[in-house]
C-alpha cells in the first residue's frame, strides 16, 4: 500500500514540476517579445508570472518535505525528491530572471533597437527548449537527453559572446546608445543565466540516474 501511494505521490510531485517548468518557458517565451518590441503590459504579465512561479516552488517544496517524512525513501526514491527539490530551484531563479528582464525592458519604450534580434533569440529559443528536455529527461529517466541539454548551453555562451562584443563595439561608436546598450548586455547575461539553470536542471536529471551529484564533478566530462 506505501508504495502505491509513494507512486502517486511522485505523480503529483512530477505534473507540479512540469506545470512550474511550462510557466518558466512561456516567460522565456514572453520576454523574447518584450525585448524585441518593448510592450509595457506584456512586460507586467512577465513579471505577475513570477509571483505564481514563486507560490509553486513553495507548495512543490512542501510536497517533498512531506514524502520524505511519510515515505522515508530510499535508494531512486530518494534522490528523485532531491533532484526536484534542487530543480524548483533553478526554475524559480528563471522566473525570477524573466522578470528582471520583463522589467528592465520597460526602460527601452519608445526607444529605437540598436541591436540585431537573431543571437538574442537565439539564446531565448535554445533556452526554452533546455527547460523543456531538461524536464522531460528527469520525468523519463533519460540521461542522455540530459546530457544532451548540456552541451547546447554552449550554444547560449557563444551567442552571449557574441552579444557582448557587438554591444561593446556600440558603446565604443555611439555615447549616445550607451545606456541602452547595458540594458541589453544585462539581458543577454540573464538569457545565459536562464541557460545555466537549464543546465543544472539536466544534471539533476542525471544525478537522478546515476546518483552522482551534479556539484561533485563535470558530468559533461563523463560523456563517451
Amino acid at each position: 500500500m506505501n508504495r502505491i501511494l509513494m507512486n502517486s505521490a511522485m505523480d503529483s510531485l512530477n505534473d507540479e514540476l512540469l506545470e512550474m517548468g511550462s510557466l518558466c518557458e512561456r516567460g522565456i517565451d514572453e520576454v523574447l517579445g518584450v525585448i524585441a518590441q518593448p510592450d509595457r503590459d506584456l512586460a507586467e504579465q512577465v513579471i505577475a508570472r513570477d509571483d505564481r512561479i514563486d507560490d509553486m516552488e513553495r507548495r512543490i517544496e512542501t510536497q517533498c518535505l512531506t514524502i520524505l517524512a511519510r515515505f522515508s525513501p530510499v535508494a531512486g526514491d530518494l534522490r528523485a525528491v532531491t533532484a526536484a527539490m534542487g530543480i524548483i530551484s533553478d526554475l524559480e531563479r528563471i522566473g525570477d530572471q524573466c522578470a528582471d528582464i520583463a522589467a528592465m525592458t520597460e526602460r527601452m519604450l519608445g526607444k529605437q533597437q540598436i541591436h540585431p534580434m537573431a543571437d538574442f533569440r537565439l539564446m531565448a529559443d535554445t533556452a526554452r527548449g533546455m527547460v523543456r528536455d531538461a524536464l522531460n529527461a528527469y520525468i523519463d529517466n533519460d540521461v542522455e537527453k540530459a546530457r544532451g541539454v548540456t552541451r547546447r548551453d554552449d550554444i547560449v555562451d557563444a551567442a552571449f559572446e557574441r552579444v557582448v562584443l557587438s554591444l561593446t563595439n556600440i558603446m565604443r561608436e555611439s555615447p549616445d546608445a550607451v545606456s541602452q546598450a547595458v540594458d541589453m548586455l544585462f539581458v543577454a547575461k540573464y538569457l545565459e543565466r536562464i541557460a545555466d539553470h537549464a543546465t543544472n536542471i539536466g544534471e539533476w536529471s542525471i544525478y537522478l540516474s546515476t546518483g552522482c551529484h551534479p556539484q561533485d564533478k563535470d558530468l559533461r566530462a563523463e560523456e563517451p
